[in-house]
């Protein structure tokens, strides 16, 4: 039996550009990289919209916006005045085995290495948050409220995990470092679903969807107000600066704000924090997605608080969030 299933909507290709000597790459909307490859209507050659396609900065950045999600979210961009489409999505092994969607992957927590589960005091993004509020003592109340609320991990090397969990399902972790003393970022993150000892058990390709992190303590803090910012590391420190709010992370500048995200929002209050960009481009992303995609009995607003005249253009151009404020008095 043949196996192949004709895909109506693909990733561009060379051969879809004959003339071309590599496939083009845009702008990324996750990550602002010339890396992003758009999808295609096989049928018409035409791209479908502009924010459909997927980054090939897999382990830097991992947005990817297939068509599937831009019709469910966008019914209006679906060709053909709404016929359905020949596209499918593949299933695999382990999405049967655990009845998840088809359309992306989790990792089951009991496929990960014991040096790779959640809550572990051993990176050094925990040590700079022992010395941040604690003076560097391990009977710190508030780094280890961080640590347990956001089931914050670390590797042997002392990088640490950066949980994305919706509902009791994980479907990622962002890994990365920092200097145990400043709390600055060295080097680039990396995911947990590409690791070898996770990557194995998908033989088809892991498909991955991102929440927002910290999605899973919606449910355990129903009454809180809700703060979105965009780093995982501002989130943790305004969890510990203030404790009334419920502080999540998008993880970039606009790679979690669509439906899928935002659907656990719904009748929360919550306040956008965009961090500070030239021409105040997040910011204005941010209020355009947010309108587009948060739900229907949700209170919300984009804070402006870092666009316009009220910072400098230095500060604009460095990309500062709330953290490099209060903590780094910037």
């Amino acid at each position: 039996m043949n196996s192949f299933v004709k895909y109506r909507f693909h990733l561009e290709a060379r051969h879809d550009n004959p003339h071309n000597i590599s496939k083009p790459k845009y702008t990324c909307p996750g990550c602002g990289e010339k890396s992003f490859v758009r999808y295609i209507d096989q049928e018409t050659g035409r791209y479908l919209s502009d924010d459909c396609g997927k980054c090939d900065r897999l382990n830097n950045c991992g947005y990817h916006y297939t068509p599937r999600e831009l019709f469910r979210d966008r019914p209006q961009c679906r060709p053909d005045n709404g016929r359905k489409s020949f596209y499918r999505e593949r299933t695999d092994w382990l999405g049967k085995e655990q009845g998840f969607d088809a359309v992306f992957d989790y990792i089951p927590k009991r496929i990960l290495p014991d040096n790779l589960r959640p809550v572990d005091i051993h990176s050094r993004f925990f040590f700079w948050l022992l010395g941040l509020f604690d003076q560097h003592t391990l009977e710190s109340p508030t780094a280890l409220r961080i640590l347990g609320d956001y089931g914050l991990g670390a590797t042997a090397d002392g990088k640490v995990l950066f949980y994305q969990i919706h509902g009791r399902q994980i479907r990622t972790a962002k890994i990365m470092d920092y200097d145990k003393e400043t709390g600055h970022r060295q080097g680039n993150p990396s995911w947990l679903h590409v690791l070898p000892e996770i990557s194995k058990h998908y033989p088809t390709g892991f498909r991955l969807q991102q929440c927002l992190f910290g999605t899973h303590l919606l449910s355990r803090y129903p009454d809180k107000p809700v703060g979105v910012v965009e780093a995982e590391k501002t989130a943790c420190v305004l969890a510990g600066l203030y404790p009334g709010t419920l502080w999540l992370a998008t993880g970039g500048a606009t790679v979690n704000l669509n439906s899928d995200s935002l659907v656990p929002l719904k009748g929360r209050r919550v306040i956008f924090y965009p961090d500070a960009s030239l021409d105040d481009k997040v910011y204005k992303d941010w209020c355009t997605r947010t309108a587009m995609y948060i739900p229907s009995d949700t209170s919300y607003q984009v804070d402006d608080s870092l666009t316009g005249d009220k910072i400098s253009e230095a500060d604009k151009e460095k990309g500062i969030d709330l953290v490099d404020i209060l903590i780094y008095n910037k």
